[in-house]
């Protein structure tokens, strides 16, 4: 998806319309297309940006000043650039460490780069990954494994790390390390146990750079997203894991047992589809075929995706690891909408910025027609038509938001008008 431009301009057209900037009472902003009415487009009694003299919203006028005035004094033209982001992402990726684990975490470190962050980076998605697995801090000996074969370390770009193996991981903006191990059974154990403070014993972060846990690097309003991967099955229940993730933290997890407001992934060991690395639905039942190289089919991992929604990979084909990484950084940006709240761009130099006489004009990606959005005075006050003010910040009316997040290529215009844009209702 490509970025979403924001262009923000002194009349609500890019042509140079002239009339004044004070107000002459209430006034109409109508269609971005035709002519102004009687009044000359954004002045007179009956005018419109730009638009017809029918229909339109009753709107207060402004308290005061005239707004910015041009040559013979009609408002000048002004323009600035921002940009909307989609709404944050936090990534919870949490690896076996466990002895039969080293072709799949030297596959995670040859495509978490590339095939994850790389896709997540170029779709413009907010993303950060919190990585709870065991560091590998010397090189890999496949000749003679040990336990830095089943480590992983992770370079950049994503990390801070110029190149691997290291002593210790070292962050990004965008990655953080939980550093720890991860048994073949205990990963939710392990997960719930580090989250915060105080810690089992044996589980504190070993590189001594996260003495809050992983916690500390969850965002407040991000989406929520785990990826698991392991050749064995977790013995503690899915109920009793999200039950846990709940009450430590509902602001992050959700409260609703059979709905919790986070997605589980999982690359484990059911058997491969008739193409090798297409994932298993959450409409797709609990499979009992498993990979032929390992003991299980992850049912208690299943079982998770399935109730949040998440996809469900096989874990046997090492090759196929780029396919699945992408697959699911997909997944992660179809999931991530447009945030609907933005900062008011400054206007530009000599422009005053006039909170009431500020509107957003919505331009659909199918080429339909713009949609204004007007000013709420209050969130009471919102409409499928509407915006309000908040913190010197745009937020939109919870209708106004949805159409705008359905719409992938959707354009938003902020619009510096010459009269009020506050809807009367």
């Amino acid at each position: 998806m490509r970025p979403v431009g924001l262009s923000v301009l002194g009349l609500a057209l890019g042509a140079t319309i002239p009339v004044g900037c004070s107000a002459s009472g209430p006034t109409n902003l109508g269609s971005a297309e035709g002519n102004g009415g009687d009044g000359g487009g954004l002045g007179g009694t009956g005018g419109s940006i730009g638009g017809s003299s029918t229909g339109g919203t009753n709107i207060v006028p402004p308290s005061g000043g005239t707004g910015d005035v041009g040559e013979g004094g009609a408002c000048a033209q002004a323009e600035s650039q921002a940009t909307l982001v989609k709404e944050p992402v936090d990534i919870i990726v949490v690896l076996d460490n466990s002895g039969s684990m080293d072709e799949e975490l030297d596959s995670v470190e040859r495509n978490i780069n590339t095939n994850f962050a790389g896709i997540l980076d170029t779709s413009m998605v907010d993303y950060r990954v919190i990585l709870v697995s065991r560091h590998r801090k010397l090189d890999r000996n496949p000749t003679d494994p040990g336990p830095e074969d089943t480590s992983v370390c992770i370079q950049a770009p994503l990390s801070g790390l110029d190149e691997c193996p290291s002593p210790a991981p070292i962050f990004s903006a965008r990655f953080y390390q939980y550093f720890t191990k991860i048994e073949s059974n205990d990963s939710f154990d392990v997960t719930l146990d580090t989250y915060e403070p105080p810690f089992v014993s044996g589980f504190e972060d070993r590189a001594g750079q996260a003495p809050n846990g992983w916690s500390e690097w969850l965002r407040p309003g991000a989406k929520k997203v785990f990826l698991e991967m392991s050749d064995d099955n977790e013995d503690m229940p899915a109920a009793m894991f999200v039950a846990g993730l709940q009450d430590m933290a509902p602001e992050n997890f959700g409260t609703d047992p059979t709905a919790p407001d986070f997605v589980f992934h999982s690359i484990i060991g059911v058997a491969e589809k008739a193409t090798a690395t297409d994932p298993y639905l959450p409409s797709e039942p609990l499979t009992t075929a498993r990979c032929p190289s390992v003991t299980t089919e992850g049912r208690t991992y299943q079982e998770l995706s399935i109730l949040t929604g998440g996809l469900r990979f096989p874990l046997c084909n090492f090759d196929g690891y780029d396919v699945v990484f992408r697959r699911i950084a997909e997944d992660v940006v179809t999931r991530t909408q447009i945030a609907c709240d933005f900062a008011i761009p400054a206007p530009p130099a000599g422009k005053d910025l006039e909170l009431d006489k500020v509107a957003v004009n919505y331009v659909a990606g199918n080429g339909s027609p713009d949609q204004e959005f007007l000013q709420a005075q209050t969130p009471a006050d919102c409409g499928p038509d509407a915006f309000y003010i908040e913190n010197n910040r745009i937020v939109l009316c919870p209708e106004a938001c949805t159409i705008v997040q359905s719409d992938d290529n959707a354009h938003v215009d902020v619009l510096f008008t010459c009269e009020s844009t506050i809807i009367v209702r």
